[in-house]
């Protein structure tokens, strides 16, 4: 993120405008590496973040905050000690860099006042936040504590002086003159990349405010100093100029980047390199970071819980295949069992000249040569009784290998299911579209999330309609609150609705409820994909236009997408079926034609957006 020195100084400053002189009423520590100080200034509370977490490391004021442990952490304890009470002085940040003193006045134990100072450094994986004495300059405790094995030069431990990380000893941007620009450039590096030259010689300024700052120059990343000619510096000059003068200032223009209309990163000054409908702005860098961070955490949440999703369809994937594995070698076996049979045969039809012992040695009357066969034998057994042992074998592997069928058809369903329900957590877009998987997950028997009577292993449920247990005012008895009906999306072509879900729900509720008699089905052939309708309700003769239209977008809602290409199967609504019993979002169909189809992203893109329902 881009969590840079122009965004701690912006900050600073409006910490320092709003939090002047406020009152830390309480102090939290949500998890190992936040805190949040709860402030009281002029009639209105705050909620000052500080974060050492690596990915999110930063200082901000917020408007949420995740629920306390119940039993605080050690330093959590140590700060309320030390700063309950107290009364913030200043923001102040060190020079151009991510490091953020904030000086507080509070009692010590003595009842005396005493400065305290909380030193939050914003340095990515060695990002910490420090709690010091000024006077005597010395760390009363740390979030993160650092050892001599972790680092030799700088410890970060109780009872030692502070000492603070090196200084970077880059330039101000407000201190480039116009007549050294050109010569500073090339000394550092005449054929190196111009993004990577701004971002190791000026200060505070970080790789998106570096491609925002040769946008405004007129230049581009990968030109070099030693293409430069005398207006390229002066245009470069007077980007940076300006740049360091609105910082001077602290005339900052925050904004977030969005990608598909989702925050993907932020910056202190306006991004002009990108176009508008790509940029949020926001009036104080505060609330951009705070509706940064809270819709980052959403995502975060989400995409959490979509990979444990896919574990558990993996872990259920993975015991599937290892069953039919099992099962195709009891099938095989069945299908070699006709030997024995033939042993058996044998040995009957010889046995009135086979001796009792190990083994025996008869023609095959199979072979036309008459070939001798040597068969083991149990020499406990007179002959008889060892065709008789090889006929039982026979049975038994021909019954294994019939039931080892059935059940290795079953699991082959199963796989299938599991397959659709892995394909519909690559398509989900929503918290709601993530929580019918999860739901669906539950039914089945997949996860905890709801119980079920039997795995969805192609067996019938358990689970029984009507009562389950006596008496009135059973709550088994009542009715169920309905549930509230999928959204479908959908998109409107040369005068049809075209339809499709996204996971099986959406696909039953599709396939069930909203397609009637006359309306075209389409499914990718042979493997997952969503279910297409084509609504066509006056009957009408559907243009082929149409028809691959509502083919192209079932190929890229499937496992084909990466591909490109597919066959897709389509037939009239009233050719599909539901079999009794059948798990969700599998269906039979028949008299179908098939359409060949490729598609590209920019044009499903195009597509969706131009005919969007």
């Amino acid at each position: 993120m881009s969590y840079d020195g122009l965004v701690m100084n912006g900050i600073a400053r409006e910490c320092n405008q709003l939090l002047s002189g406020a009152r830390i009423d309480k102090i939290a520590q949500p998890n190992k590496n936040e805190i949040i100080l709860q402030l009281r200034n002029q009639g209105k509370s705050h909620k000052l973040l500080i974060s050492a977490l690596a990915q999110e490391a930063r200082v901000q004021l917020t408007t949420t905050a995740p629920p306390n442990p119940d039993q605080p952490p050690a330093f959590c304890m140590v700060l309320r000690k030390h700063l309950e009470g107290g009364r913030i002085l200043s923001f102040e940040q060190q020079g151009m860099d991510r490091i953020l003193y904030i000086t507080i006045s509070a009692m010590d134990e003595f009842g005396d006042i005493k400065p305290k100072r909380l030193i939050a450094e914003i340095m990515g994986k060695h990002s910490n936040l420090i709690l010091t004495d000024p006077e005597t300059g010395r760390i009363i405790d740390s979030l993160k504590r650092v050892t001599e094995s972790v680092n030799r030069y700088r410890q970060v431990l109780p009872g030692l002086s502070y000492l603070a990380p090196p200084p970077v000893h880059k330039l101000p941007l407000w201190q480039e003159d116009e007549e050294a620009i050109g010569t500073r450039l090339m000394t550092a590096g005449a054929s190196q990349a111009l993004d990577k030259l701004i971002l190791s010689l000026y200060d505070g300024i970080g790789p998106l405010s570096v491609q925002e700052l040769i946008y405004r120059a007129g230049a581009s990343p990968v030109d070099t100093p030693e293409r430069f000619g005398q207006r390229d510096y002066l245009r470069l000059f007077q980007a940076i100029q300006g740049l360091g003068k609105a910082i001077r200032e602290g005339a900052y223009q925050g904004e977030i980047l969005l990608q598909d209309g989702k925050p993907k990163d932020f910056s202190a000054i306006a991004l002009t390199l990108y176009p508008a409908e790509q940029r949020q702005a926001f009036s104080s860098l505060n609330e951009m970071l705070d509706v940064f961070y809270r819709n980052r955490g959403a995502a975060n949440l989400f995409h959490q819980e979509q990979k444990n999703l896919e574990q558990i369809l993996y872990r259920e994937q993975e015991r599937c295949r290892k069953k039919a594995g099992l099962q195709a070698e009891s099938i095989l076996e069945g299908k070699e069992a006709q030997k024995w049979q033939i042993l058996g045969q044998l040995l009957t039809a010889n046995h009135y000249q086979i001796p009792q012992g190990e083994e025996a040695l008869v023609p095959d009357y199979h072979d036309p040569e008459g070939a001798m066969v040597r068969i083991p034998m149990d020499p406990r057994l007179s002959p008889i009784e060892n065709a008789q042992a090889y006929f039982r074998r026979y049975q038994k592997a021909r019954q294994t290998a019939k039931m080892a069928q059935v059940h290795y058809d079953e699991t082959m369903a199963e796989l299938a299911y599991l397959d659709s329900l892995a394909f519909s957590l690559t398509t989900v877009r929503s918290p709601e579209e993530l929580a019918e998987v999860r739901r669906e997950l539950g039914e089945a028997g997949y996860s905890k999330q709801k119980p079920a009577s039997k795995r969805a292993s192609g067996g019938k449920s358990r689970l029984m309609a009507g009562k389950t247990g006596g008496g009135k005012g059973n709550k088994a008895d009542k009715p169920k609150a309905r549930e509230a009906d999928p959204v479908i999306s959908k998109i409107h072509y040369q005068g049809f609705d075209i339809l499709y879900g996204r996971n099986n729900r959406q696909n039953d509720y599709l396939n069930m409820k909203v397609a009637k008699g006359g309306d075209l089905w389409f499914h990718a052939q042979s493997i997952p994909s969503a279910h297409v309708i084509l609504r066509n309700p006056d009957k009408k003769d559907v243009p082929a236009e149409a028809v691959e239209t509502a083919a192209k977008l079932c190929l890229w809602h499937s496992q084909a997408k990466s591909a490109g290409r597919a066959a897709i199967d389509y037939t009239l609504r009233q050719n599909i079926w539901k079999p009794k019993g059948a798990k969700p979002g599998m269906m039979l169909y028949e008299k179908f034609q098939t359409i060949y189809v490729t598609a590209e992203e920019e044009e499903i893109r195009l597509l969706l957006t131009a005919h969007q329902a």
